[in-house]
């Protein structure tokens, strides 16, 4: 009885991560990637998004400072695609629509540390339409 509770606890812990495969070395670059893009649509990155991309980081994979260093010096200075990252994102992403949503709600918090830029914005709608391909068809109230 004690094994199966501990397991359940252990499972619960595992429960927080949003991705498949936390471990996967592609993952943790495209997540680097997007939220670099993110934190850095406005032309300036400060400490407060620099801290925000770390945690985010540090909180999925249990990365280490120097591993988030690196990530965060290879996103800086790649010219990858958002959208071939994004999907790899979406890819990896837990099926679950709860767990797709606090993705989507950790974004939308980096966005916003210092108010939301129209650039930071159409990222945060360009992830939400790659991984909720589903409400893409949406109209806008404007559009009707």
């Amino acid at each position: 009885m004690f094994e199966s509770l501990t397991h359940w606890f252990d499972s619960l812990k595992n429960e927080g991560k949003l991705f498949e495969h936390p471990d996967d070395e592609i993952l943790h670059s495209s997540l680097a990637s997007v939220l670099y893009h993110v934190i850095s649509a406005d032309q300036h990155v400060d400490a407060q998004e620099k801290h925000e991309f770390a945690r985010i980081l540090k909180q999925e994979f249990d990365l280490d400072d120097e591993q988030v260093k690196h990530l965060y010096a290879a996103a800086k200075s790649s010219s990858a695609d958002i959208h071939g990252d994004l999907h790899t994102l979406n890819f990896y992403l837990k099926r679950n629509p709860a767990v797709r949503m606090v993705f989507m709600r950790k974004l939308l918090q980096l966005i916003d540390i210092h108010g939301t830029a129209k650039e930071e914005l159409d990222l945060f709608y360009e992830t939400l339409h790659e991984v909720f391909p589903e409400v893409k068809g949406l109209k806008d109230e404007d559009e009707l």
